[in-house]
């Protein structure tokens, strides 16, 4: 099965999204667990400019390969536009000379990526699955064709994975067959143990003020003690990492939690520091639109790691398979947030990678349903 997404691997220099390859891998093995292969078709670009890429196809698990195209990068913009060009030309006609009539293809829903898909599928006929992670006419500032396009690649489609059930309420007029990945269900390898000197709580991920999330998560030590110590791992532009510094500075005078500003981490560095700590923060502001049908990715990485999770009350967590398995805060204030993490703590809840591995079964079971009908 041909699986056409923006996939790559950490080491190498095309442009991704770690949470997206996180789930691309995901679903991606969960099919050839199946006994179903999948060849997935890299459609990543270049970060570095006037810097060329050698193509190469490698093996990403059993019955799961990668192929990427060769590329080159250019600040040039004629010759950026004839890149885009010939990478939709490629994929066109691997889909029209290598896949047949009733064959499943795979599409991580791509703004850019539609018109060869969308011309691709008229010709040969074959049954379109569309991985669907957010509406973007809903998230960006599209033009008016591209929102066409959107909405024409919904109706074309012949199935779904998708992150909520609210977006398949949104968007599955005709309720096709479905099935819902709120994100990778992976459970980490075991890197580190908790520490025992204190109550460890991380807040991981953007720096934006605008989601509102590390500012709440520092705001939240003002309502704890000497017992606690909050960590903000993010990344953003310098100035708000210097904004977020200044918070802890000031919140620092005010309360006799530890409160520290970590970096930004990756790789086995961010595993191991995350597995270190006992509680998880997803606190960006609830009342946001992107909290309508998007599922906060940061709620199963802490899960993976052994964590337990603090989240806003919102409904795409409160629909979702995890219900039972976070802590919730119904008022986005520091205190509320503040009960919440006293209240996982002192919890009986059971460790979050178990249900993972239980959702990761029901997932593979659920997606072979849907490549089936």
């Amino acid at each position: 099965m041909l699986y056409i997404a923006y996939y790559t691997t950490s080491d190498d220099a095309r442009i991704s999204s770690p949470a997206a390859n996180e789930k691309i891998k995901s679903i991606s093995k969960a099919i050839g667990e199946n006994g179903i292969p999948v060849k997935i078709l890299s459609t990543c670009t270049v970060a570095s400019k006037g810097r060329f890429i050698r193509g190469r196809k490698f093996n990403l698990f059993k019955n799961v390969t990668c192929k990427q195209y060769p590329l080159f990068n250019t600040s040039f913009g004629p010759f950026r536009r004839l890149q885009y060009i010939w990478a939709s030309i490629k994929i066109f006609f691997t889909l029209l000379f290598c896949v047949k009539k009733g064959e499943n293809v795979l599409f991580y829903h791509a703004i850019e990526r539609i018109p060869p898909i969308k011309l691709a599928k008229k010709i040969k006929k074959f049954r379109l699955i569309l991985e669907v992670e957010e509406i973007y006419a809903n998230a960006r500032k599209l033009k008016e064709r591209e929102v066409k396009r959107e909405r024409q690649i919904f109706e074309m489609a012949d199935a779904y994975i998708f992150p909520t059930e609210l977006l398949n309420k949104k968007i599955n007029e005709e309720n096709k067959p479905y099935c819902v990945i709120h994100g990778t269900y992976e459970p980490r390898p075991i890197l580190a143990e908790p520490l025992k000197d204190k109550v460890h709580v991380v807040y991981a991920g953007t720096l934006d003020a605008t989601k509102g999330g590390a500012g709440l998560a520092v705001e939240s030590a003002k309502f704890l003690d000497k017992g606690f110590h909050v960590h903000i791992l993010g990344f953003g532009e310098d100035y708000l990492v210097k904004d977020i510094k200044d918070k802890i500075f000031e919140c620092s005078s005010k309360t006799d939690c530890t409160v520290t500003y970590d970096g930004c981490l990756s790789g086995d560095e961010y595993t191991t520091f995350l597995q270190k700590c006992h509680v998880g923060l997803s606190t960006q502001n609830v009342d946001g639109k992107f909290n309508d049908t998007s599922f906060p990715s940061k709620i199963l990485t802490y899960m993976a790691n052994g964590l337990k999770v603090v989240t806003g009350r919102i409904p795409v967590v409160e629909t979702s398979a995890v219900n039972d398995n976070v802590f919730y805060y119904d008022e986005q204030s520091p205190e509320k947030i503040a009960q919440a993490i006293k209240d996982a703590v002192t919890s009986n809840v059971c460790d979050g990678r178990q249900k993972l591995l239980k959702l990761r079964e029901e997932f593979k079971k659920d997606v072979t349903k849907v490549l089936e009908k």
